[in-house]
């Protein structure tokens, strides 16, 4: 299994390419952006399993907004008229470890990103899960 996600700065996801309507002076033309995805950011994580001091990520979180299309304002063009929209993660998130019911986002893994835009990659994790509590 990889490392497990968790809402420490400095994790990512990303995706290329987001292609998007950009305006010109032609007029909108589609244009492919990178979209990254702040873990720092993630909503609905773990509220009371940490690692690291930081809130695990699980399937049912998400990351909202993404950065990168900024200049396509005209929105995706195979999910129309999404903008900086939110990442999701898709199956298969760990299949052996759960949180709160949920199944763990690890490095690696799968993003939906700009709506269904853009398929992207989880790039970071925990290297390093310790199990139990109290000192040595």
């Amino acid at each position: 299994m990889f490392p497990i996600t968790t809402n420490r700065a400095g994790f990512i996801c990303l995706a290329f390419p987001d292609v998007c309507k950009t305006p010109t002076p032609g007029g909108e033309v589609p244009i492919p952006y990178p979209n990254v995805g702040q873990f720092s950011q993630a909503e609905q994580v773990s509220e009371d399993v940490f690692v690291g001091g930081k809130a695990v990520v699980t399937e049912a979180s998400y990351i909202d907004p993404t950065t990168g299309d900024e200049p396509g304002t005209g929105g995706g063009v195979v999910d129309a008229g999404k903008h900086m929209d939110q990442a999701t993660f898709e199956p298969p998130t760990s299949r052996e470890v759960y949180v709160n019911g949920q199944r763990v986002v690890c490095m690696f893994d799968s993003t939906k990103q700009n709506g269904e835009n853009a398929r992207g990659t989880v790039l970071g994790g925990e290297p390093t899960v310790l199990v139990g509590g109290g000192g040595a």
